[in-house]
């Protein structure tokens, strides 16, 4: 089975052996940020923190966590990334994101391993930003003292 869809997003989170795809925080979540060009680093990170605070309170609760909580975070993170993209088109590739994983997260174990997928896809994101901005060299980053 390929485990990517025709959009180059992944079809399982988990290899046959049970190990999270290394391709989920390499080459997927390059091509996953590409796709997000066009979108504000502040609104990906808005909707990345919402998804870290759903990880961290499952997290908290523990052995009392459940499934449920994990569909419930991922079906909300759907809802308001649909809501941003109505109201912007730019953001309509972070709402198919966040719909295509809410079919795939089936509970607490899928919606951690998404959520370390959705972490790299920021990442990514962040270089591809500071990659793109207007007078930006490699050299002149390393030059005042930044390095990425």
């Amino acid at each position: 089975m390929n485990a990517q869809t025709s959009t180059g997003r992944p079809r399982a989170y988990f290899t046959s052996d049970g190990v999270p795809r290394h391709e989920l925080f390499d080459e997927e979540a390059r091509a996953e940020a590409k796709n997000w060009a066009q979108i504000k680093p502040s609104q990906v990170r808005r909707f990345f923190g919402q998804t870290k605070a759903d990880l961290r309170k499952i997290e908290l609760d523990g052995e009392k966590a459940v499934d449920e909580q994990a569909l419930v975070a991922m079906a909300f993170l759907k809802a308001t990334t649909a809501y941003a993209a109505a109201r912007e088109k730019a953001r309509q590739a972070l709402a198919e994101f966040a719909a295509h994983h809410a079919a795939l997260v089936r509970g607490i174990e899928d919606f951690k391993v998404f959520a370390r997928h959705f972490e790299a896809v920021v990442a990514w994101h962040r270089v591809f930003d500071e990659q793109n901005k207007p007078g930006r060299s490699e050299a002149g980053r390393h030059a005042n003292g930044r390095r990425g």
